[in-house]
């Protein structure tokens, strides 16, 4: 696996932000690390990344308020990591619970509405997503791929001490930070650092519009966390694979479903999504100017479960519903656990006469 270093420069206090948990990182105490009188801002920085960076493991807890002119949203985060490439935390906010996490090799999150698990790209992937962007075949990195491990690198910050304070009978040095980047020229920071062993205490940063506050109220360095505190939930979270294929026999090869052919048009291509709790065929067919999708689903959860505004039409004397909406029509019905779905770029009709063609 390819990972990024827990704190380069401002990597805590950004992952911190951005999902609201100190937890992009572990932890440790430096024995017997000096602190200068008067440090500059980015010195103090240096010693919270070494501090950080030297870590085993990291746990605590943190309040994150987020506020602007008309709301303010706060939340209560317990969080967990350990190297290289652990982390878990748990989110209470207004009497709900979320939590997500990785085990280094699965990305997971659960929450009121929602839960998934997908695979953390392996180095292989990585670098084969690399050379599809420097040969243009592929979107920039700030996409999928890039933004989930490029680390924020020491130069894209500017660090000024501003002054030494007390938080909580601690001393603590105060920090602002401003990026370099003239495209974030609105987003700027304050971190508040223990001076006596460089622990975050406080951290605030403000986008122009909304400014977040994260207070961390335990911070554990080097305890004892048994690896499962970073496994899916097996009971809410499915872990999802999906594979790609060229030809119908080829995808009908690849599952247990009996995957229908379409005349419609012509086939292009073919996922197949497998999940704990079933399986999803999409298939493409091209036809005229429009790409018909047939899908083949079955389990807890298909793609059109959620779908309102049903209609009833007519297929090859089959009682099926039908949803227009946005351009797009789809028509579906389910016989023995297993759903149909036929999606069109048209009306219900046009959907209606291409899963007459099944």
């Amino acid at each position: 696996m390819t990972t990024a270093p827990f704190s380069r420069r401002l990597g805590v206090l950004a992952a911190l932000l951005a999902i609201g948990l100190l937890a992009a990182g572990a932890a440790t105490g430096l024995p017997g690390m000096a602190v200068d009188d008067q440090p500059s801002g980015d010195e103090i920085l240096d010693r919270v990344e070494t501090r950080y960076d030297s870590a085993d493991t990291l746990s605590g807890t943190a309040t994150v308020t987020v506020e602007n002119e008309t709301e303010t949203s706060t939340a209560t985060v317990e969080y967990a990591a350990k190297q290289p490439d652990k982390v878990a935390y748990t989110v209470n906010k207004a009497g709900e619970t979320y939590e997500a996490g990785s085990n280094g090799s699965v990305v997971w999150a659960v929450g009121a509405d929602r839960s998934f698990a997908r695979e953390v790209p392996t180095e292989a992937e990585l670098e084969e997503y690399e050379a599809g962007v420097d040969n243009g075949e592929l979107p920039a990195a700030s996409d999928d791929y890039g933004s989930m491990t490029d680390p924020v690198e020491a130069s894209n910050v500017t660090a000024t001490r501003v002054d030494t304070t007390e938080i909580d009978g601690q001393s603590a040095y105060v920090v602002d930070v401003e990026p370099t980047d003239e495209s974030a020229a609105s987003t700027s920071g304050t971190l508040w650092v223990a001076t006596d062993d460089s622990r975050l205490l406080r951290m605030t940063a403000t986008d122009g519009t909304n400014e977040t506050t994260v207070r961390v109220t335990e911070t554990q360095f080097n305890v004892s966390i048994h690896d499962s505190t970073f496994e899916p939930p097996a009971d809410r979270v499915s872990v999802t694979t999906s594979d790609s294929y060229d030809s119908f026999e080829a995808v009908q090869s690849a599952t247990e479903l009996s995957v229908p052919t379409s005349d419609t048009g012509e086939f292009t291509t073919a996922t197949v999504v497998s999940r704990a709790d079933g399986t999803a065929v999409i298939q493409q067919y091209a036809a005229d100017d429009d790409t018909v999708s047939v899908i083949t689903a079955t389990g807890g959860s298909t793609p059109v479960d959620r779908l309102e505004g049903e209609t009833t039409v007519t297929v090859n004397e089959r009682s099926a519903s039908a949803v227009e909406q946005d351009g797009r029509a789809v028509v579906f019905w389910t016989d023995d656990g297993v759903t149909t779905a036929v999606a069109v770029e048209g009306t219900i009709d046009d959907a209606t006469a291409a899963a007459a063609g099944l």
